[in-house]
This record gives structure tokens, C-alpha cells and sequence, in this order.
């Protein structure tokens, strides 16, 4: 919590720097060429910076992007306040607008990070307890067979949106789990990363080391190792 906070104090300044640099262009005919000019000028400071090396390139790119955002932000209050006057709005004077463009602005980033960490989290979660220990049923040319989510099977379907299933990927796993649990699994073919392959091992739901190395076809039990 002691980092975030130096961070956000780090970044409050030069998005302050950007955002007072706009947010008093109270005319059109002002407005709109100040904010071509801190485009241009924010667009040549970030292609200087991306182009070097170091801890302090990385330090002067997070300058540069707090610094766009302030300035993206200070315009849009800036238009606020010109459609404000335009209208005699009186929500829309600068006395209101500008806290709460200010505010809004600079929370913006945290909540894009925040946002597209959630999704990302979800999106490689790890399946579900049932998804590891059952065995899915899927039909290979016709033939019924019962698959586990193991690592070392590549699934070939007809059908599948990206025409594969890499077991040992968290999104693919869940995905083949929802489509085989739901009896639309197809498959064209099934691989594995082990080519040794003996029969006669037992099942054991309950035993992760065999649930990952378990494949069962045709009622038979067969141990991919």
C-alpha cells in the first residue's frame, strides 16, 4: 500500500501539469488548436522515450502517459465548460466541471488497470474442481470416449471455434469442459505429448498425479505416461 501511494503521488503531478495546461481554454478558437499542439508534443515525447532504454526510459514513459491523461483531461473539461456557456447551463460552469473532470480523469487509469486485470484473471482462472477430476465424454469418428483434463492432450474437433483444445491451458480446459459436459464435443482426433501408452491402470477420481495421466475409450481404461 506504500508503493501504490508514492505511485499515485508520483503520477498526480505531471497529470496536474497536463491537466492545468488545458482546462482554461474557455474558447473554441483556442481550444481546438492548444490541444493539436499537446498532441503533437505528447506524441513526439512518447516516441522519444519508447525508443530509449533503461529503468529511466520506463520511468519517463509513466511521466509522459499521467501527463496525457491530465491533458486529455483538462480538454475535455475545457469543452465542458465551453458547452456550458453555450447552453447557460449552470451544472456545466467551471466552478463544477473541473473537480469533477479532474477526479474522473485521473481515476480513469486505475480503473482501466483494475478493470483489465479482472478480466485477464478471469480469463486464465483455472477450471473448476469437477472440470479436473471428472472425465468428459466426446465422440472421436463415432466412437464414444470419456476424456480428462490433463496436461500433454491436444484435442483435434469439428466444430470448435478455434478447431483445437489445448488441455493444459486454463481457458481451453474450461472451454472443452462446458462443450463436452454439454454432449457437443466432436472430435476429429486425439494427441498427446507421452507416446508410451499400457492398459490395465485404474481410475482413481480422487488421485490428481492419475487424473492427469488417465484416458478412457470404449469402456476401457488407459494410461497415457
Amino acid at each position: 500500500m506504500e508503493h501504490f501511494g508514492s505511485f499515485v503521488t508520483l503520477a498526480a503531478i505531471p497529470y496536474f501539469i497536463g491537466f492545468l495546461a488545458l482546462c482554461f481554454w474557455w474558447r473554441w478558437w483556442l481550444l481546438v488548436p492548444a490541444g493539436l499542439v499537446a498532441a503533437v508534443l505528447a506524441k513526439v515525447e512518447y516516441a522519444s522515450f519508447n525508443s530509449s532504454d533503461g529503468a529511466g526510459a520506463a520511468f519517463g514513459i509513466i511521466l509522459v502517459i499521467f501527463a496525457m491523461i491530465g491533458a486529455a483531461s483538462g480538454f475535455v473539461a475545457s469543452g465542458v465548460v465551453v458547452i456550458g456557456r453555450m447552453t447557460r447551463l449552470r451544472a456545466l460552469r467551471a466552478v463544477y466541471v473541473l473537480p469533477v473532470v479532474f477526479i474522473l480523469g485521473f481515476g480513469s487509469f486505475f480503473a482501466v488497470t483494475w478493470t483489465q486485470q479482472k478480466i485477464r484473471e478471469a480469463r486464465y482462472a483455472p477450471p473448476s474442481a469437477a472440470c479436473l477430476d471428472n472425465l468428459h465424454p466426446a465422440r472421436i469418428a463415432g466412437v464414444a470416449v470419456a476424456i480428462p483434463v490433463a496436461p500433454g492432450i491436444l484435442l483435434y474437433g469439428d466444430g470448435m471455434s478455434d478447431g483445437h483444445y489445448i488441455l493444459w491451458s486454463n481457458p481451453h480446459a474450461r472451454a472443452f469442459c462446458t462443450e463436452a459436459d454439454g454432449g457437443s464435443a466432436t472430435l476429429k482426433s486425439v494427441s498427446s505429448c507421452w507416446m508410451a501408452v499400457r492398459r490395465g491402470e485404474k481410475w482413481r477420481p480422487n488421485d490428481r498425479s492419475a487424473r492427469a495421466r488417465n484416458l478412457s475409450i470404449r469402456g476401457q481404461r488407459w494410461l497415457v505416461t
